[in-house]
């Protein structure tokens, strides 16, 4: 991308930013509904402003796969901004026309306010729907290693430092986009300030989920969502409790509403001795094997952890929730398409920024999704949780597995069963987020569950109708000799379903994204194929070039 081309094509959009300025300074004084909007333009506009100045001065840092997507990015904010201007123009002409109509009949008319309500609405609409696509770019470029990003963060962000509320991507970007970079690589003392204190808590258990809805029992009224992370027969506790403290640094600087990720408060590890019926045990029913508590090996002053509680806020005015896999079962077929849709872009956005973070999730299934409804308006969110076996990005692996099908319909052929045969990476969370937007495509939950009656049962997975018309489909095939074959004719199934099934329910452009997702891994995959080998941030790059922004595209 040449620097002068991109500061040329920034300079035309101030420019028509400023008229569309000048425009809605004009209707600062109509009525109380478009005021508001008015209000709204501007903040969209400012928001905007601030983020590609930001770009524009780090531009000679960026890598060519970036540029060429702020490029593109760019363009399109042009052409959003054109279609703004020419909206508040035409406008401006027809309510002159229907003020000269009042005076000559001598009636009021609601007319001309309704004009310019409903054309900054078409405004916000565009200003948002391109910042929707910009921002995953945008902060990824918080990744570059270089101190020439570091200092203009400083300048940018220096005027911020008196503002004490949380950093959120709509009031102040460049804070958010700063604190995303601290903990990219947080401090011993960040993450040490995380551990929060054993406290008694009152339980809410959310159907079909392993994470859990509590509040303390001292007076805080306060409802979080605590999700557990199992220590198992793990050895390694010293390493464990370091990820578990530096993941909670990480998501303490997620915006709910920017990145689909719960805000962390904190960690509270729970110790062997304090661990009583009481506290919330992570769900076993989905696994096939479960081991009972072994002896740690510990270091001397090492305490014995038995898990960690990650404790998420739950955002203001978000009562109504339940998980993804209580929609897929109990909810109506007749699912709205636009909702479908708004529930992929959110698990999506999800899994990117748990990659722009700098780990990988390893669980992304609808039990690890939870589903909001704003008590205050229509709007529903979905936010991704299940943070029980993530692992940083370039960490190692314990290569552990298991032989549920609950689990493993949604891992790639290599991390399937008890052996898995290759390493996470990033490509397995997204083939993962391949099998859910199939889910949710067809509208079909894949895993079906029974509530076995007894002590300590509840509910238990079980096969369902996926399960059997795999096995009839797979029988099809021919003998199946071993389990690792079977694994990889699952995915051939499930890319199969994707291929002749989403195109008459969702359209083109979606089964194209669940097929790419889910071959992400294939040496023919055009999206995806030898990323690997490039790093982690060029696998970002491509994830929001062509799976976020293609699901964006839809139109409704």
């Amino acid at each position: 991308m040449d620097p002068f081309a991109i500061i040329t094509v920034v300079k035309t959009c101030y420019t028509i930013g400023v008229q569309i300025l000048d425009i809605c300074s004009n209707w600062r004084h109509a009525e109380t509904e478009v005021q508001k909007r008015v209000i709204v333009v501007e903040s969209c506009w400012n928001r905007t402003k601030s983020q590609v100045d930001f770009m524009v001065r780090i531009t000679s840092i960026m890598d060519p796969d970036q540029c060429r997507v702020m490029d593109e990015l760019l363009k399109q904010l042009l052409l959003s901004l054109s279609l703004a201007k020419n909206t508040l123009e035409g406008v401006t002409q027809k309510t002159s026309s229907v003020r000269s109509s009042i005076r000559h009949f001598g009636f009021k008319s609601k007319a001309a306010w309704v004009f310019k309500k409903e054309a900054l609405d078409s405004v916000v609409s565009e200003l948002e729907a391109w910042q929707r696509r910009f921002d995953p770019s945008w902060f990824l470029l918080m990744k570059i290693a270089s101190p020439i990003l570091e200092s203009e963060l400083a300048k940018a962000t220096a005027a911020d430092e008196r503002v004490h509320e949380p950093a959120n991507a709509a009031k102040n970007p460049l804070a958010l986009a700063a604190g995303l970079r601290k903990v990219l690589s947080p401090s011993l003392e960040q993450t040490r300030s995380l551990f929060l204190p054993e406290v008694q808590m009152e339980w809410v258990d959310i159907p079909f989920s392993n994470v859990k809805a509590g509040r303390r029992q001292d007076g805080d009224n306060k409802w979080y969502i605590v999700d557990t992370i199992e220590l198992g027969q793990a050895t390694r506790v010293r390493e464990i409790a370091r990820d578990v403290r530096v993941l909670a640094a990480k998501l303490s600087q997620a915006d709910p509403l920017a990145f689909s990720l719960l805000n962390c408060k904190g960690v509270i590890p729970i110790t062997r001795q304090h661990v009583s019926p009481a506290l919330p045990q992570p769900d076993k029913t989905l696994a096939s094997h479960s081991a009972p508590p072994c002896p740690h090996s510990h270091s001397p002053g090492q305490k014995d952890y038995s898990h960690f509680q990650l404790v998420f806020r739950i955002p203001r005015g978000m009562e109504v929730l339940q998980s993804l896999r209580q929609l897929l079962l109990h909810s109506d077929v007749n699912i709205s398409l636009s909702r479908k849709i708004h529930v992929a872009r959110e698990i999506s956005k999800a899994v990117n920024y748990v990659h722009t973070f700098s780990f990988v999730h390893k669980n992304v299934r609808p039990e690890s999704v939870l589903c909001f409804e704003d008590a205050r308006s229509t709007s529903n969110y979905a936010f991704l949780v299940g943070f029980d076996a993530f692992r940083a990005a370039d960490a190692g692996t314990m290569m552990g597995g298991d032989m549920s099908w609950a689990r493993n319909v949604y891992r790639h052929p290599d991390r399937q069963g008890m052996d898995p045969s290759e390493k996470y990476s990033m490509q397995h969370d997204i083939y993962s987020l391949g099998v859910c937007l199939l889910e949710i495509g067809l509208w079909e939950s894949f895993v079906e569950y029974v509530d076995e009656p007894g002590p300590n049962c509840g509910l238990q997975s079980k096969f369902g109708k996926t399960y059997y018309d795999f096995l009839a489909w797979s029988q099809k095939k021919g003998q199946i000799s071993s389990f690792d074959g079977l694994a990889i004719l699952l995915k051939d199934y499930l890319v199969e379903q994707a291929s002749t099934r989403l195109a008459p329910r969702m359209g083109d452009k979606y089964a194209h994204v669940v097929v790419s997702c889910l071959t992400c891994l294939d040496d023919d995959n055009e999206d995806f194929a030898g990323l690997e080998a490039m790093g982690d941030d060029r696998i970002g790059v491509q994830f929001i070039d062509k799976i976020m922004k293609t699901l964006d595209k839809i139109s409704l």
